[in-house]
């Protein structure tokens, strides 16, 4: 593209935006107006909000009865019953929410049946192992659930490219892992330490295509359980230091993937380390007031600094 053309778009772009700003117009319906669709008044958006409302309310209500229906009959009904109303009922919503997608009047139901099918399926399968199984170890029932789960959300993305399943199979696939190294003996901080390191890549390759509103989620649980992991390793020993090189480090990656939540808790690391620290080593000196007051400084100043982090580079580079 032409530099002169670069030029034209950018003056266009700020005669709209000051348009926009005089005539009080929102980008909802900017973007209206450029797919050709109608802008719905102030009065008719509420009632569509007052309706959507409502209407979760009432899929939650209606889910919720079920589930206490199932729970008050349980032990009235055989093993195949059970299958049948745990695995049957989420196959069901499978097919309903796959289903819900290809069809414009009931886009907005695919996410919630889909989280619903995320639940009853693995419970009723888990279920089954439990009726039908001879014993032995539920590593194996999980591992089979969870591999189920992965393949079968993950064909749903494959086809929809909407980021509910993506959500769902990536998370299962989590569990996957996570099952597989405690079969294996593995130490839980070592576990911790992978599993968090694998949800961060995670969410740091899903950064990168169109369905990054799942990440904040990867983001938060991943980098707290790899710092947990970590600390526990490094607790009391010469390595400790590493912990808060890991925090630090996160703070610089949360401003190269413009992650808010990655920047608050590697802060917060930071903030609970230099307390326990604190505490470790000073509680019992004379000089502990005085430590307990920078700390509180400390703590200020870190908070700034994330502020300014979040102001100039997450915020503005997002």
């Amino acid at each position: 593209m032409a530099a002169a053309d670069m030029d034209e778009r950018a003056r266009a772009l700020e005669q709209i935006a000051a348009l926009a700003r005089q005539h009080q117009l929102s980008a909802a319906e900017i973007a209206a107006a450029l797919d050709g669709t109608p802008a719905a008044p102030p009065g008719r958006r509420g009632r569509n909000v007052l309706v959507r409302v409502l209407g979760f309310l009432g899929g939650t209500f209606v889910f919720a009865g079920i589930g206490v229906f199932i729970a008050l009959q349980w032990d009235e009904m055989n093993s195949a019953a059970r299958v049948i109303v745990t695995l049957g009922s989420g196959l069901a919503v499978f097919v309903m929410g796959v289903l819900s997608a290809r069809d414009v009047r009931f886009d907005k139901a695919t996410a919630p049946l889909l989280l619903v099918a995320a639940a009853l399926e693995p419970t009723g399968m888990l279920v089954a192992f439990d009726e039908y199984g001879n014993g032995g170890d539920w590593h194996w029932a999980s591992l089979i659930t969870c591999a189920v789960m992965a393949l079968q959300f993950g064909a749903v993305f494959a086809s929809l490219r909407r980021s509910t399943p993506l959500f769902v199979a990536l998370a299962f696939l989590t569990l996957f892992w996570w099952t597989t190294l405690d079969l294996l003996d593995v130490d839980g901080k070592a576990i911790a330490l992978i599993v968090g390191a694998t949800m961060m890549l995670t969410a740091v390759g899903v950064d990168r295509t169109g369905h990054r509103d799942i990440t904040p989620m990867w983001y938060f649980f991943g980098a707290a359980a790899f710092l947990a992991g970590l600390f526990d390793l490094t607790k009391r020993t010469p390595l400790e230091v590493a912990f808060l090189a890991a925090a630090a480090g996160f703070v610089y990656l949360s401003v190269l993937v413009h992650s808010r939540t990655l920047l608050v808790v590697a802060t917060l690391a930071i903030l609970a380390y230099t307390g326990w620290f604190t505490g470790e080593h000073f509680a019992d000196s004379i000089g502990w007031p005085l430590a307990l007051i920078a700390f509180g400084i400390f703590m200020i100043g870190l908070s700034a600094v994330a502020f300014r982090i979040d102001r100039d580079y997450v915020r503005k580079s997002g």
